[in-house]
């Protein structure tokens, strides 16, 4: 329990810190400090600055798993809002590590996302790996898109513009998921 507390409250403070700048400007020091731990006590739990943030989307992702039950669209749209819920940490990382990095990120998370979200549901096997390469990338890169753009434009700064913009996706792609793997179980 108290490993947990400790890799949560490293969590906190990366956060918080990548919310008032780029997590290219952020240092161990600065978060074993904040978080009153020693740099061996950081380093039990995280390999470097980068992994923190790396584990603690796959963190969440882990929860979102086990919360949503077994609809893999539900899943994807509450990840998106994730997402979105820390775009000030998203807007820091993509000035940090660059638009590539950034992408090649977010798509393996994303397609890490999708298969455990059909995986759930469906036989994952019974999937061709082309089909499921292109789902995987297709969602990929919208994702990355959507971050993207609510990076860049401030219309969408305030939560109830994002959460607006969220209910506008989960309206338009209801069902695609489910279409597109039932598509590819056709043959």
């Amino acid at each position: 329990m108290a490993l947990q507390y400790t890799k949560n409250r490293i969590y906190e403070c990366a956060l918080k810190m990548a919310e008032k700048r780029p997590i290219d400007k952020i240092t161990v020091k600065t978060i074993v400090d904040e978080c009153e731990i020693t740099r061996n006590t950081f380093y039990y739990h995280f390999h470097d600055l980068y992994d923190v943030y790396v584990s603690f989307v796959d963190s969440k992702i882990d929860e979102l798993m086990k919360n949503s039950g077994t609809d893999p669209e539900a899943v994807f749209f509450d990840f998106i809002e994730l997402a979105v819920s820390y775009r000030k940490v998203w807007v820091n990382l993509y000035k940090s590590i660059g638009r590539d990095r950034l992408s090649a990120f977010v798509t393996e998370k994303v397609k890490q996302f999708i298969i455990m979200s059909i995986s759930k549901e469906y036989d994952i096997e019974s999937i061709s790996a082309l089909d499921l390469e292109i789902i995987c990338t297709f969602y990929g890169e919208a994702v990355f898109g959507i971050l993207v753009n609510w990076i860049k434009d401030n219309r969408f700064a305030t939560k109830d513009q994002l959460k607006y913009s969220l209910e506008r996706i989960r309206v338009l792609f209801d069902g695609q998921l489910e279409t597109l793997i039932k598509n590819s179980l056709k043959k």
